[in-house]
């Protein structure tokens, strides 16, 4: 087991599942990761989700490639994805040199494909954590996409391009706050239910 050295930049990746409302879940979910490796990435799959690990542009292109491709065929899909920068447990791996940089192009495959979505942030370790919480809440505000709040998360409506867009600028601005962030966000696309305007 490595230890990456203190000067070594923050561990960042994310890990994502994929469920499409459909008997035709695995065609729909491997043609969605298709190619994700050759994005430069570290890609580990099992049964239950798929871990990305590298440069946070390219991480966080993958998150809107892969989900528009799913949203794309038409069946009502939900994925899952937990964002991670600087957790200290993440001392076992070995330290990538590209790991937490921004060197990739950054592509917007999820223009135009509508989607909603649930995300909460969590800035570890501080104490004044609610007062960055409620900071990129009105960012996401400001950026368009906050379509009101329910318990425990924050509504975001738009294409898939803009509502990821709005939840990485709250997610890097608390990362030069807090050492280690946290994000949870849930993303659909064709569901069949129709929303409840709840809003706090």
């Amino acid at each position: 087991m490595a230890t990456a050295p203190p000067s070594s930049l923050p561990f960042f990746g994310a890990r994502i599942s994929l469920y499409p409302m459909t008997d035709r879940y695995v065609p729909v979910i491997l043609s969605a990761i298709d190619g994700l490796k050759d994005a430069g990435l570290e890609v580990e799959t099992d049964e239950i989700s798929t871990f990305l690990g590298g440069d946070r542009n390219a991480i966080w292109s993958a998150l809107e490639r892969v989900f528009a491709r799913a949203a794309r065929t038409g069946e009502h899909v939900v994925m899952a994805a937990l964002i991670s920068h600087g957790c200290p447990g993440e001392a076992y791996c070995e330290p990538d040199p590209l790991t937490g940089t921004a060197r990739a192009a950054t592509t917007h495959d999820g223009k135009g494909v509508p989607a909603s979505a649930q995300w909460s942030l969590y800035p570890l370790g501080a104490g004044t954590y609610m007062d960055v919480i409620y900071s990129e809440i009105a960012r996401t505000k400001q950026s368009g996409v906050f379509s009101g709040g329910a318990h425990f998360v924050s509504k975001l409506d738009g294409d898939v391009c803009g509502v990821l867009d709005g939840v990485r600028g709250a997610f890097d601005d608390a990362c030069g706050q807090v050492s280690h962030v946290v994000a949870h966000v849930t993303l659909s696309a064709n569901s069949p239910t129709k929303k409840k305007g709840t809003s706090i």
